[in-house]
Formats: structure tokens, sequence, C-alpha cells
């Protein structure tokens, strides 16, 4: 299935503003955000950038503020399930990220 993801701008000097990821059926968030953790810290470390607080994961919880899959913010966010044509956004400016 495909997921669109919206980066923060804390983000987007990595990897750009937006991604579409295929993903196995099925799939939860907290799966997809180790893969898009993972283009992150590749990306910092081409680029000589930190990636400390651009991650979307730290320890397996959530480095940044929200997460919105569709516009709303999940209960309980890591196991919520995707969906083919779901649209991520993630907003780190509510804390100052």
């Amino acid at each position: 299935m495909k997921i669109k993801v919206n980066y923060d701008f804390t983000q987007q000097e990595l990897v750009g503003g937006t991604d579409v990821f295929e993903i196995a059926d099925g799939a939860k968030l907290g799966e997809l955000l180790q893969i898009i953790d993972a283009r992150i810290i590749k990306a910092g470390k081409n680029k000589g950038i930190d990636t400390a607080y651009k991650t979307t994961l730290i320890n397996d919880r959530l480095n940044g503020c929200v997460v919105f899959i569709n516009g709303s913010a999940p209960e309980n966010m890591l196991e919520q399930s995707l969906h083919d044509g779901d649209n991520i956004e993630f907003v780190y400016g509510f804390c100052g990220g």
C-alpha cells in the first residue's frame, strides 16, 4: 500500500517536503516511523547534520509532538494500523521540536 508522508520543517532539510512509501498491508504507524527514521539518519550522515531532534522516534517513543493520520491524531499512535492512501503529517512546532 502507498502512504504519503508530509515532513515538518525540522526534517525538510534532510528529506524534502514529502515522500510516498510503499509498505506491506496491515503495517502499523510505528513500523513506518522506523523506516522513515532510517532515511532521516542516512541523510543526516550524508549531509553532516545531527539528527537527534529530527527523527520521529527516540527509544521507541515519539520524538515529535504530533503525528496526524488523515488530519487526526490517533490515541494509540504507534499501534495505529495504516491503510492504502493514508496521509501522514508531522508537526513539531507545537512544542518547539
